[in-house]
Formats: C-alpha cells, structure tokens, sequence
C-alpha cells in the first residue's frame, strides 16, 4: 500500500509536469493553425501556361507542393517577425496581409530559398522606408512643394502614378522580348527634373517601382523575368549633372543593390541607348554599383535599332526604328492596354490547373518526367 501510495502522490507531479510542457506546444499548434487559415486566406486561383510547367521545374525546381509548403514557412516567419516586433515590423504586417501572387515572387526569383526571399522582401520594405523619408530637396526640388507618398497606399489610379503614366515617363509594350521577359522603357529627359520637382525623387522612384510590381505579378512575368531599356537619346545634360549629385547617387547605388539582390523580378537584361557623351560618367559610375550578374546582361549601344536583338521591332514605340509600333501599336498603347495585352496572350494558352478533389489552387502542375521518370 506504501509503494500504491507514493504513485499515487507521484501521478499528480507529473500530470502537471506533462501539461506545463504540452501547454506552450498547444499555443504553438493554436498559432501554426492560426497561420495556415490565413495563408489559405490570401490564396487565388492562379492559371499559368502550361507551356511554363517544364521550365518552372528545370529552372526553379518549382512543384506545386513545393510552392505551397514555401509559402506556408514564408507567411509563417513573416508573422514570427511581427510577433516579436522586430525593426519595421507594421510594414511586415502589410506584407503578410498580401496575396499568395505577390509574396511568391520574392520565392521564385530566389529559387524557393526562404531565408533568401525574407531578406529580399525585407530590402524592398527597407527600400520603400528610404524612398518615402527622402528629404524634399533631393535632387534639387525645392523643400515643401512635395506631398509625402506612401508605397502601401499607391495604386495605378495614384495621381503620382498616373503623372508618370500620362508623360510616358515609363511605358511597357504589349508584347514580350524574344527571350519570354516583359519590357519596362524609361525614356530620361528634362521632363524627369519636372518630375522630381512635382512629385519628389522618392515619390517619383516610388511610383516606377509601383508600376515594375504591377508588371511582376504575371505568372510568366515571374518565371521569364523583366528586360529593362534605358532611353537616353533626349537625356539633357542638366538632367545627366542633376544625377551625379551625391544625394541623387547614394539613390542609384542603393537602386542597384535593389536590382542586384532584392528585386522581387528577375532581371533579364538591362539596356542602355544613346548614351550622350556626357553621359557616360554617369553609366560608368552605374557600372561599378551592378553585381557581376547584372553587369554580364548589361547592354550598351549608341543605335536604338541595336535593341531590336532583344525585343521585335513592331513591338517598340515609334523612334526605335522605322517600323515601331506599326503592327501592335506599339507608340499609342498605354500601360493598361500593354497589360490587358500580355494578359490575352497568356490566356489564349493558360491551362487550369485547380485539382477537381481540392479547392486549394495551383501554380504549377508537377511535370511528368518528375511523376513517371524514365
């Protein structure tokens, strides 16, 4: 009865040792589930070509579970990351609350690398806190006669992106580059100092990025990656002195770093035509600040028909030789009618890929080879 006894008074000492050590666990399985319904939340049906399915697979190594299970782990550290309140933790919050379409873009340009991705997208956060705390006088616009910007609260229909949009500042084509990449045109000239003194640098660099994303969230646009061409034919020599300005290179330098480590796009190539003479201090300087990656796909020449290796010609605005723009209206289509463009293509070739037995979508199928290898 002695030894019945002590059990007995033993039994009690570790039923609460065993529920103060699966108590926490409880929390943890409570927030994991919590964390699985909000993932599930932010998910869409997302139709990709099928065409894609084999390169997604060869170049990423991407599967629909693998897809899945990365964007569960990703959601789940951005949330750790907000719990404990770390640095810049409210704009984690506003990136957790986004769609599964635009999170996955950090996994596919770091080939589903989640610690990689993380620290892509916390760059980018980074970045928008630097662009938006710009002082007024960057660039030389005078101090005052710029309204703050916020990149949370910027959508197409924001007047700094439409300023940028109406003034062609920035223009896409509707089509893509011989090699699948979607194309961003900048064209510099005087008309970027007006800019910069109406909507800020920072307001201003806010704005392209706003429009590169909208881009970015076409399923082939994220596999095949964005070719950006610098016009630098009208680029006044008051614009190129403006951009060796200290400030105004500290801005390149960490736009590059941007381009180079935690773009949220891959980068397919990146030309520059019609560099002036007095430009090429600039463009060398812009050189030095390049990753080895993206120096290798950097591509300079004095003649806009030299593009046209890259991109069709019938595809460019009027002014890249004489056809541009003649057979897709190319010089007339505005941003929305470049992406309603790419939109139609890819739905004239986009297979469903929603399983019949579940309601979760799919990006990519898994391809057979990898299902039935021989």
């Amino acid at each position: 009865m002695g030894c019945s006894s002590s059990r007995d008074a033993e039994t009690p000492t570790a039923t609460t040792r065993a529920s103060a050590t699966t108590l926490p666990c409880s929390e943890r399985c409570i927030n994991d589930s919590k964390r699985t319904a909000r993932s599930r939340r932010h998910s869409r049906r997302i139709d990709v070509p099928s065409s894609l399915t084999l390169r997604a697979y060869e170049e990423l190594g991407e599967t629909s579970e693998l897809r899945a299970g990365s964007l569960q782990q990703l959601r789940s550290e951005l949330a750790t990351l907000v719990e404990q309140r770390v640095a810049g933790w409210e704009d984690l919050q506003r990136a957790l609350e986004q769609p599964d379409l635009w999170l996955v873009r950090f996994l596919r340009t770091r080939k589903y690398d989640s610690a990689r991705a993380l620290h892509a997208l916390r760059g980018n956060l980074s970045l928008s806190r630097y662009l938006e705390g710009l002082p007024a006088r960057t660039g030389g616009a005078k101090p005052g006669a710029v309204a703050a910007v916020r990149f949370w609260d910027l959508h197409i229909e924001d007047s700094s992106v439409r300023y940028v949009l109406d003034r062609r500042l920035l223009a896409t084509v509707p089509g893509r580059a011989r090699d699948g990449s979607a194309v961003v045109l900048l064209s510099p000239s005087s008309d970027f100092l007006v800019a910069w003194g109406r909507l800020g640098v920072g307001g201003f660099t806010l704005a392209v990025l706003k429009l590169i994303e909208a881009l970015s969230l076409e399923p082939r646009t994220q596999l095949c990656g964005i070719t950006v061409v610098v016009d630098l034919r009208r680029a006044s020599s008051a614009l190129i002195s403006t951009s060796l300005r200290p400030d105004m290179l500290r801005l390149t330098e960490r736009l590059a770093s941007l381009l180079g480590s935690k773009a949220a796009f891959r980068v397919r190539g990146l030309w520059i035509v019609g560099a002036p003479w007095y430009a090429r201090a600039l463009v060398n300087l812009v050189r030095t600040f390049l990753s080895s990656k993206l120096r290798s796909r950097l591509h300079l020449c004095s003649a806009a028909e030299d593009l046209h290796a890259a991109v069709e010609e019938r595809l460019l605005p009027a002014g890249f030789g004489a056809g541009g723009g003649a057979d897709e209206g190319g010089a007339e289509a505005s941003f929305e009618e470049c992406l309603l463009a790419l939109q139609r293509r890819e739905s004239s070739t986009r297979t469903s890929l929603r399983s019949s037995s579940s309601s979760e979508p799919l990006v990519w199928q898994r391809p057979r080879h990898e299902l039935s290898p021989t």
